[in-house]
């Protein structure tokens, strides 16, 4: 099965989980699951923009740096409060950002162009009582009307966007405190093999530390979703149902290791005595030994869907690179995004992959941007371990089976953004 069929599998068999109310500041990562209108104008009133003086145009008509129009100062207003004076002619009321424009007014003249101290840093402590304006302006002039940010009624944003701090920014300016968005799913994670021991214990002969549990459980929450490490199943089927049982109770459970055709590879085996096996393996490596399923949930009732269960390749090479290509759109779909193609970029290549695979294979890859070119390292496993490679690759190419990529080709290669940030190396 090749990866895009793959692919189509996994998502055919995952669907968008149910839509929940939670705090807005919460919701980061997360879709809308409604239509959000405002319930207000916003802003309610005209409200005055910079700091200045609210006047009526026709009172500065002519006004210029050789011929000043000198007003009476009324008073001064600031905001959060409204104004208690009306503007009469001849006048003028000293505003803060944000202030109400009050009635009377139809214009605010900036204080850089009066006589208000430029140098001057909080509250004038001349308090003065006039004012020379030196320049004319039009009626509106640094006043933003009513309803001209967001009007009652109208579409703020609609359901299918995922949240961010832009997103955050404009329910929290219409009073939104609850949002209803898509659940975040939770992930069982359970790591397999007699092998296998937990960080920060004493590694003796023939050992291995559990590192995929730490790794999946990182980018399952990366991703949005809420990791539930499970420990170890050990190499017995008793051993093993056990772990994928407690998972049942997650939205889908990720395994690592045990999923290839070893005497101790029992993952497909009690996969399909507690559900079904949809494909196993794939023609992409490293992590050609993949399987997904889907397990009943037994004690969810009757009409339960099944939980769809990812068996993971277990070398942390194959385990990271299933999990980026076939595990992550799945969970983006459950979380109601509609995006689910992974990024891509042109780039070219540094250097050379000339053997030809059987199977398309996945390099972990080094991408950097350079005078506007994306260039990319194909072999960052040279003079490193394939761990260490892995650990300094900041992005996937993907080599089509029987391809070679000389120097000099350009290569659709796939960022990685794992880390805090995100941007191509330089």
């Amino acid at each position: 099965m090749t990866h895009q069929e793959a692919l189509s599998e996994v998502l055919e068999h995952v669907d968008p989980l149910e839509a929940v109310d939670a705090p807005l500041i919460e919701c980061a990562g997360q879709v809308i699951a409604e239509d959000v209108r405002s319930e207000h104008d916003l802003p309610m009133l005209d409200m005055c923009g910079p700091d200045g003086y609210a006047v009526r145009s026709e009172d500065i008509r002519g006004a210029g740096p050789g011929s000043p129009v000198t007003l009476h100062i009324l008073g001064t207003n600031r905001a959060g409060c409204l104004p208690r004076r009306r503007l009469r002619p001849g006048a003028a009321i000293r505003v803060m950002t944000g202030s109400p424009l009050p009635a009377g007014a139809d214009c605010v003249v900036p204080f850089e162009k009066t006589d208000e101290p430029a140098d001057k840093n909080g509250p004038n402590p001349r308090l003065p009582v006039q004012v020379r304006v030196f320049q004319a302006e039009e009626p509106g002039a640094n006043v933003r009307p009513a309803g001209s940010n967001v009007t009652k009624g109208s579409l703020v944003l609609p359901r299918g966007v995922c949240v961010g701090p832009a997103q955050i920014a404009a329910l929290g300016a219409i009073g939104r405190a609850t949002i209803k968005v898509i659940r975040r799913p939770t992930v069982a994670i359970v790591s397999t093999g007699d092998e296998l021991i937990s960080l920060g214990t004493t590694l003796k002969p023939g050992k291995s530390y559990d590192s995929n549990a730490a790794a999946i459980a990182a980018l399952v929450a990366h991703y949005g979703a809420i990791p539930r490490v499970l420990g170890i199943a050990r190499d017995s089927e008793a051993s093993l149902a056990a772990k994928i049982g407690r998972g049942a109770t997650a939205d889908a459970i990720i395994t690592s290791g045990g999923v290839s055709k070893g005497d101790y590879d029992l993952v497909r085996s009690v996969l399909g005595k507690m559900g079904r096996v949809v494909f196993s393996r794939i023609g992409m490596g490293p992590g050609a030994s993949f399987a997904f399923g889907l397990v009943r949930r037994d004690q969810a009732g009757e009409g339960a869907p099944p939980v769809p269960l990812f068996a993971l390749s277990g070398p942390p090479v194959g385990c990271l690179t299933n999990f980026e290509t076939l595990v992550r759109p799945a969970l983006l779909k459950m979380m109601g995004c509609h995006a689910l193609s992974h990024p891509v970029v042109d780039a070219v290549a540094e250097d050379s992959s000339w053997a030809k695979k059987p199977m398309t294979f996945v390099k972990w890859t080094r991408l950097n941007a350079s005078r506007g070119t994306h260039r990319v390292v194909l072999n960052t496993s040279d003079g490193l371990g394939p761990l260490a490679a892995m650990a300094a690759a900041n992005s996937l190419t993907i080599i089509p089976q029987g391809t070679v990529v000389k120097q000099g080709d350009r290569v659709q290669v796939l960022p990685l953004d794992w880390t805090r940030d995100s941007r191509v190396a330089g």
